[in-house]
């Protein structure tokens, strides 16, 4: 008996895989685009499982096998190589027609053959192939297969069509065979809705769509299933044509995210979410999805999809290259800027140790001159101590007012009228001025000045404090003043 449920995954990825035949519009959340992000980075460890079986399966084709054996064989590999690697698809299943030998093997291994020559853009020839097998009249459980492949092939013949006759042509037949298809799987079943909502999409019926494949989810489990990618972006597909980029963002991320877990290398959805995002002006995550999207159409030998994608990725990588220019400009700038700031930050310091260096040697200098200047008050107030010694007090009045004979008159200009600055006859100073004369000449303990004047200490605070309450203005002040005349 012939196994021949490797067709069904065929209807359930390719239905959806080719029922878009333009870009995208919509949005999902940045958390869901992080998700996408992580699967692209680790879509290599996804391979391995599909690797292994591929070993599996080589390893018993190397065993002994009767033909039927080696047919089934072929029949897995083809399987689990499609959306994978086309070449090695083709491979299998060109083995896969040499070994057919009943007219049910000669006509699946037929159509399997017409679908990898339509996956690799060869209509004509794929149609040559289809026609072929029904030289005998086609097996009841082949006319899904058959019905999908034929609607398939006119829906990509209507998408690469270059004519408006040949466009609707090409519509009128696919739209044919979506009837086909939607009698030939029972009612309720996955790929009768999803047909179903495929037809309602064609005819502008968009929430008639919606509605069939949110029924149909709320009865079946679709998240994580093979189902899902197909599932999500028929919803981004019509999500889209109503103008809900974010909805179709969304549901094409969660299909790119279930293609590649599922190691599949021939998808739509990761190159129609690239076109979005690049729409909006995300540039740098539109020509990372395009560039995976490339690298994995290169590696699994989809020529349409490589086909496609030598249109949209130069555009694409144009836009992110002039972007890398712009921010490279910045970044020149910018590092322009720090070295001017620290050529001037530098050239500051070096000012600011230069003032420092010249602050230093002033400081150095006023503290010379400071001490030279305590020197000489500690000498001018020796010397002004033996001079007092030696004369009288007549003399020291004399002698200051040769050297100052403006002081009285200064000084009766610093205090109030009323005060009481008298002098005995026969003297030029009295006892407060002689007090204020020392403190002009910088002497101002109050004990040095009672020694020099051979007074008692109190008799010089009395006098002190007499002083400035006579004075005008800030009392605290008036010695200062004393001192500056």
């Amino acid at each position: 008996m012939i196994d021949i449920t490797h067709i069904r995954p065929l209807f359930l990825y390719l239905i959806g895989l080719l029922l878009m035949s333009c870009g995208g519009k919509g949005g999902t959340e940045e958390a869901l685009l992080e998700e996408l992000d992580r699967c692209i980075e680790e879509r290599a460890a996804y391979y391995a499982p599909r690797e292994h079986q591929v070993d599996s399966l080589q390893a018993l084709l190397a065993e002994p096998c009767s033909a039927n054996e080696r047919f089934e064989l072929y029949g897995r590999l083809v399987e689990t190589y499609r959306s994978y690697n086309l070449d090695s698809q083709l491979y299998y299943t060109e083995q896969r027609m040499l070994l057919a030998q009943t007219p049910f093997e000669k006509q699946v291994s037929l159509l399997n053959y017409a679908e990898v020559l339509m996956r690799s853009g060869m209509y004509h020839e794929t149609i040559l192939y289809m026609d072929s097998a029904l030289q005998q009249p086609l097996d009841p459980v082949l006319e899904p297969y058959y019905s999908h492949l034929h609607r398939t092939l006119y829906g990509l013949m209507e998408d690469f069509a270059i004519t408006e006759r040949e466009r609707q042509t090409y519509s009128a037949i696919t739209q044919h065979y979506r009837e086909q298809m939607m009698e030939v799987h029972p009612a309720g079943s996955f790929l009768h809705e999803l047909v179903r909502a495929d037809y309602l999409y064609e005819q502008q019926l968009y929430d008639s769509a919606l509605h069939v494949l949110e029924t149909y989810e709320q009865v079946h489990r679709v998240e994580g299933q093979y189902e899902e990618p197909v599932f999500a972006v028929t919803r981004a597909q019509i999500y889209r044509a109503i103008g809900n980029r974010e909805k179709a963002k969304h549901y094409l991320a969660i299909s790119a995210i279930a293609d590649l877990r599922n190691s599949i290398r021939e998808y739509i959805a990761l190159r129609e979410l690239a076109v979005l995002l690049y729409e909006e002006g995300d540039i740098d995550r539109a020509f990372h999805y395009m560039q995976c999207a490339a690298q994995d159409a290169m590696s699994g030998c989809a020529r349409v999809r490589s086909i496609e994608m030598s249109i949209l990725y130069p555009v694409v990588e144009e836009a992110h290259l002039k972007l890398m220019q712009k921010r490279q400009y910045w970044m020149i700038a910018m590092i322009v800027s720090v070295l001017v700031i620290a050529a001037m930050l530098i050239i500051f310091l070096a000012y600011r140790n230069r003032q420092h260096r010249q602050l230093a040697l002033l400081n150095s200098r006023l503290a010379l001159s400071n001490e030279a200047l305590r020197q000489s008050n500690r000498i001018k107030t020796v010397y002004i101590g033996r001079y007092m010694k030696m004369t009288t007090l007549s003399d020291f009045d004399d002698a200051f007012l040769e050297l100052f004979p403006d002081f009285v008159a200064q000084v009766k200009d610093l205090l109030v009228p009323e005060s009481e600055l008298r002098i005995k006859p026969k003297e030029r100073l009295n006892t407060d001025l002689r007090v204020l004369a020392l403190i002009h000449l910088g002497i101002t303990d109050s004990r040095q000045i009672a020694d020099f004047l051979r007074y008692s200490l109190s008799t010089i605070y009395n006098s002190r404090t007499r002083m400035r309450n006579w004075a005008k203005g800030d009392r605290d002040e008036f010695e200062q003043k004393i001192a500056a005349l």
